[in-house]
């Protein structure tokens, strides 16, 4: 395999590809192997010949397939001679020998499975974490826009339309891990899934940010605890600073906590984690917002929040990131095969030293 790094130290893209090449060469430059070991392991049965057709090429062919926004018909239709070579297809007397596009789709509904693609998801999201050297989280929603006619989405007035959710947690410009709920569900509601996700993958996080749709003192509470970061959460116009958020009063709370083992001399860090396994969590996050409401640079560190915008704009350009067309059965499957798909574009990229990570308009 060839690694874009060995050839040259980071460059722009444009200095690497001055012309576009095909989705199918690029997919060359990425290192497979974690997400090859999960389809061998689990997606196949042990022993015997029990694939016809390599795991690697059909996750290929999958991204292809999504980055081109083709049917799985029509995407093995468009495979080019150029295609094929790249894709490593054996070749016959006839031709390519191509996989039928049932195949494709049997690997994708039966093979991976949705709970195949989110445990792609979290191969990824945790070589982001240790690969990257970002710090600052962002978690935010998108709307998963249906269609009008689908009865199973619902209505949001906010952004005028049938939808479903994405909740997703990014640190800098790669997305970690996505959770999908219904269109009209507060987002706060799926903060504390998507930060036990972010856990598991061991993120070197100081900031995380967040609108104020999360401004629950839960969320704080539960980055603060699981993720070792501070929360710069947006302010709703009613907050106010909270009496039971003072040093005094966590004091006076670890204190008469004292035969669960409350040390009124520990440090503030050790009271607040005290306190938040008590049970006390409204607590700790009365304290972190408290000192969000009196920091004069809370807006200066809150205004990176707005990189995800740009994120989301920059998948649902990318790949299928809706719901239009879909079944209801099979929303969870599709909106994550599509969310693993575009971590992997960004993979290749972070693993040859590709700045600007986003830039995928080179390839066809």
């Amino acid at each position: 395999m060839v690694i874009f790094a060995d050839e040259v130290e980071s460059k722009a893209l444009n200095d690497l590809f001055p012309n576009q090449i095909p989705i199918s060469q690029y997919l060359n430059y990425i290192d497979w192997y974690p997400l090859l070991q999960y389809l061998e392991e689990k997606c196949y049965s042990r022993g015997g010949n029990h694939f016809r057709y390599d795991p690697l090429l059909m996750l290929k062919l999958v991204v292809v397939k999504c980055f081109r926004r083709l049917s799985y018909r029509d995407t093995i239709a468009s495979l080019s001679d150029e295609d094929c070579r790249n894709l490593g297809l054996p070749r016959t007397q006839g031709g390519y020998l191509l996989p039928a596009h049932s195949t494709l789709h049997h690997f994708v509904k039966y093979r991976l499975k949705a709970e195949g693609f989110e445990y792609l998801m979290h191969i990824l999201g945790r070589t982001f974490c240790r690969d990257s050297g970002e710090t600052t989280g962002i978690i935010d929603s998108t709307p998963l826009e249906a269609s009008r006619y689908d009865r199973d989405a619902a209505y949001n007035p906010h952004y005028q339309c049938r939808m479903d959710k994405a909740h997703i947690f990014h640190l800098g410009e790669f997305p970690l891990t996505c959770r999908i709920s219904g269109g009209n569900e507060a987002d706060s509601q799926h903060a504390a899934s998507l930060i036990t996700d972010v856990k598991d993958m061991n993120p070197k996080l100081t900031a995380v940010c967040a609108d104020a749709g999360y401004d629950s003192f839960h969320v704080y509470a539960d980055i603060h605890y699981h993720l070792q970061a501070r929360p710069y959460i947006d302010l709703r116009s009613t907050a106010v600073m909270q009496d039971d958020g003072t040093v005094a009063r966590i004091n006076h709370w670890v204190n008469r906590l004292w035969k669960a083992g409350g040390l009124v001399h520990d440090s503030l860090p050790l009271k607040l984690k005290f306190l938040y396994e008590q049970g006390r969590s409204d607590q700790v996050g009365m304290y972190i917002r408290n000192q969000n409401l009196s920091d004069p640079s809370f807006r200066e560190v809150y205004a990176k929040r707005g990189n995800c915008e740009r994120t989301h704009n920059h998948i649902k350009a990318i790949v299928k990131f809706d719901i239009r067309g879909v079944r209801s059965a099979s929303k969870r499957l599709y909106v994550l095969m599509n969310f693993v798909v575009y971590q992997i574009l960004l993979l290749g990229h972070l693993q040859n030293g590709i700045r600007p990570v986003q830039h995928l308009s080179q390839y066809f």
